[in-house]
């Protein structure tokens, strides 16, 4: 297929409501309401797939063990914003 063998793609995903949530910004009314969160992620699933996870152990190869888990020890947390 041609998404098979593209050279760029875009994959946008839900995450957690913690980060869906996190930005204060115009949408921020629907960013905070849970019940949006859910409903925007219910066709989300059945669209999953795990093609953009070999970039992670490509990733560790190109910069080494040590360096990745230093850069990425943060991945997935959200400071306060105020």
């Amino acid at each position: 297929t041609r998404y098979s063998v593209s050279l760029f793609r875009v994959n946008h995903y839900l995450d957690s409501f913690e980060a869906y949530s996190y930005r204060n910004d115009a949408r921020s009314t629907q960013r905070h309401c849970k019940e949006c969160y859910e409903k925007k992620g219910k066709g989300a699933a059945a669209a999953a797939d795990d093609d953009i996870q070999p970039w992670l152990r490509r990733f560790v190869k190109l910069v080494g063990h040590e360096k990745a888990q230093k850069l990425l020890s943060k991945a997935g947390y959200f400071a306060k914003l105020e």
